[in-house]
């Protein structure tokens, strides 16, 4: 028999929480500092390494701001 709980990991990330919004401020900091640099940024999506160019981060933050 086991132990374990049943956790919903979605609605977890979706709380704000001191850990989530630590993460979301470094995310935009470091979209920053990549912008002021001129230098595309490295992620992870479905798989595969991509490379966000300056001009999609800079859109990027916009909409966030927005």
């Amino acid at each position: 028999m086991s132990n374990k709980t049943d956790i919903d990991i979605d609605a977890l990330i979706q709380e704000e929480t001191p850990i989530t919004e630590a993460i979301r401020r470094g995310s935009l900091e470091a979209m920053k500092r990549h912008i002021m640099a001129g230098q595309s940024m490295v992620s992870y999506k479905d798989g595969q390494v991509i490379h966000i160019p300056v001009e999609e981060l800079s859109k990027m933050l916009a909409d966030m701001d927005s």
